[in-house]
């Protein structure tokens, strides 16, 4: 791989890119109107611009999808990987990508616009890259990190593994596990977010850069392999401040009025200690920080009562960014007391579905809190970053009318903040948001969602109905009667590889393009290869190998009814790999039997027992966009 940094190369620089924009949703602001693409659902399609009133309007969003509208990034950064494209294409890619979000903010009007949220791989990653905390298998000699140590730390190379991934709180989106130990020798390696701002700059638009806060990474770290694993990572604050403080001073040189902080390992039951670490480091960062607004970010969930108490009192901060929509305890605390002299970064709008906001619940939330913090200091925001729903709802041409007016992707969500924003100044825009409230009121009646069958089998089920009639014992006694099975049976998981082949079947038989008799005999004989091979191997319990099975949730879910699925609703899971999340919009009911027909055409191949495989439930609510109108 190359040796460039992550930063733009001067032929794509801020200058020129102003020249290369790319189209993107937004179309350019006429005076008095925003009109959106004519594929959004009604609600979305024009938003009026009422004259401005003396207060200003205030809106934010914490971060933005990264992968593009249509995994344009998955696509560039794949092409790289391969050595099908250049260093240069991929940061093209990247660069047009960057100046389309911003300026889509831009002309959706909002005031807060995020930088450095876009990364090429892991927003986590990005900030050990900037630390300079390399781990030494990677070979790195110092210098600007470039995309040869960067991708190798992400995804290993030949010679060396890479770096542990976990998930990101309770999300389905991972990041990259900095490894950390007393002889780490941390340097400012990247300049990214200092050249992400200088970029964003060039194009017009005034961002606020984002770091990941000092102490969550330290708290979101582990200790390198020979590492104690008693080893206080909170130790090497002191060894970390000094990169912060030099970033913060080339942003403050580049024009940069505010910064975000994200620290949302304060939503976690801390101890004393690693509370008091955030006292700490913004106290060592106060004075490299004067000039700057400061705001502090939170989400995923409540802020329990100590770790708010503490937050607020941290000297140096301008305002506070709060998750309303899954901290509702939060709310409290800020009704019981907030201070006079900072901003609320008021997360109303859902970072983490694809549901449309209820304005009007969401104005009332807004109005009440201005009452506690005071007109000027409430800032209209995202309950987290975007990154978690999908890009944009105009790309989505199949899914039906009513069930599109019920939804917002990212980018209508960004239309959301700021017609909350508009609204609270007094410039509410009434038709938006009374076919908002048609919506909503929809959505609530329709049938679709509500299925009186599930209600009363629902209603029906007893305490008794969640325990089995017979015990342990008594089963694993017929089970063995039936099953004759050695005292250690051998099974596997149930999936074997799917083949371009088989992806090729399914594809055209999804597309019409062969008969049902033609692709049922291509399983039927994937089947009898995965059962002849397990015979072979001497396998006592066997599966088919669930050829027919796009996805593990997907498969299941296009058979059950309540469930929508899109065609562009991707979201980031990890570096370019995306998952297409099925929608649970109602009711949810099985009209015919599943898997039946495959597991009885391979049980009919073998005398050994078959298992059935199911996707379970707790899997299905968690890898799907849930309703938010009844409890998870």
């Amino acid at each position: 791989m190359s040796h460039v940094s992550l930063h733009s190369l001067a032929p794509f620089s801020s200058a020129s890119l102003a020249k290369k924009l790319v189209s993107f949703p937004f179309p350019l602001l006429a005076p008095r109107s925003l009109a959106l693409p004519t594929h959004s659902p009604p609600s979305y399609r024009r938003l009026t611009l009422r004259p401005f009133s003396l207060r200003a309007m205030a809106s934010h969003i914490v971060g933005y999808p990264r992968m593009g509208p249509k995994r344009e990034l998955k696509f560039a950064l794949e092409s790289f990987w391969d050595g099908k494209s250049s260093a240069e294409e991929l940061q093209k890619v990247a660069a047009d990508l960057r100046s389309s979000i911003w300026r889509q903010m831009s002309e959706a009007g909002i005031k807060y616009i995020p930088s450095n949220t876009f990364s090429y791989y892991d927003q986590m990653l990005d900030n050990t890259a900037m630390l300079g905390a390399v781990p030494p298998r990677y070979g790195w000699n110092g210098g600007e990190i470039g995309f040869d140590v960067y991708f190798s730390m992400a995804r290993g190379n030949a010679s060396v593994p890479a770096m542990e991934m976990t998930k990101w709180f309770d999300t389905n989106y991972h990041y990259i596990v900095p490894e950390l130990g007393p002889d780490v020798k941390f340097s400012y390696a990247s300049h990214k977010a200092v050249d992400e701002y200088k970029e964003a700059k060039a194009l017009g638009v005034d961002t606020v850069p984002v770091l990941i806060g000092p102490v969550s990474y330290l708290l979101l770290s582990k200790p390198a392999k020979g590492v104690e694993k008693s080893f206080s990572l909170l130790s090497l604050i002191g060894k970390i401040l000094p990169i912060y403080k030099e970033v913060v001073a080339e942003l403050k040189a580049a024009g940069a009025t505010w910064i975000q902080f994200d620290e949302p390992t304060l939503i976690l039951d801390l101890e004393s200690h690693q509370l008091q670490a955030f006292t700490h480091a913004y106290s060592e960062l106060e004075s490299s920080l004067s000039g700057l607004n400061v705001l502090i970010e939170t989400y995923f969930a409540d802020v329990p009562v100590e770790t708010y108490k503490k937050l607020t009192s941290l000297k140096g901060v301008t305002g506070f960014g709060f998750d309303l929509v899954r901290g509702t305890k939060t709310l409290d605390l800020i009704k019981s007391g907030f201070p006079s002299d900072k901003y609320l970064f008021a997360g109303v709008v859902d970072g983490r579905n694809i549901w449309a906001n209820d304005l009007a619940s969401s104005l009332s939330t807004l109005q009440a809190l201005e009452g506690i913090v005071g007109k000027e200091k409430v800032v209209v925001s995202t309950s987290c970053s975007l990154l978690h729903t999908a890009v944009d709802l105009v790309n989505e041409t199949k899914l039906d009318k009513e069930l599109k007016s019920w939804l917002a992707f990212a980018a209508q969500k960004i239309v959301e903040v700021n017609a909350l924003a508009k609204a609270l100044v007094g410039q509410k825009d009434e038709a938006f948001f009374a076919s908002n409230a048609t919506a909503h009121a929809s959505r609530k009646s329709s049938p679709r969602v509500t299925n009186e069958a599930v209600q009363k089998a629902a209603a029906a089920l007893r305490g008794s109905d969640h325990r089995r009639a017979t015990n342990v014992s008594a089963r694993l006694d017929a089970q063995q009667k039936k099953l004759n099975l050695p005292i250690l049976p051998t099974t596997t998981i149930g999936s074997f590889p799917q083949t371009m082949d088989l992806r090729r079947v399914r594809r055209e038989y999804k597309a019409k393009k062969i008969s049902e008799t033609d692709y049922v005999n291509a399983i039927k004989e994937e089947i009898n290869k995965v059962v002849k091979l397990q015979e072979v191997l001497d396998i006592d319990v066997l599966v088919h190998g669930e050829p027919e099975r796009n996805d593990m949730v997907e498969y299941f879910g296009e058979q059950l009814s309540g469930f929508a699925f899109t065609v562009n609703g991707w979201v980031q899971s990890y570096g370019s790999r995306c998952v297409k999340p099925p929608i649970i919009f109602g009711d949810v009911s099985r009209p015919k039997a599943m898997t039946v027909f495959w597991s009885s055409m391979a049980q009919s191949m073998t005398k050994r027992p078959m298992k059935g495989m199911l996707t379970g439930p707790v899997t299905i609510l968690n890898w799907s966009f849930v309703r938010n109108d009844q409890p998870r």
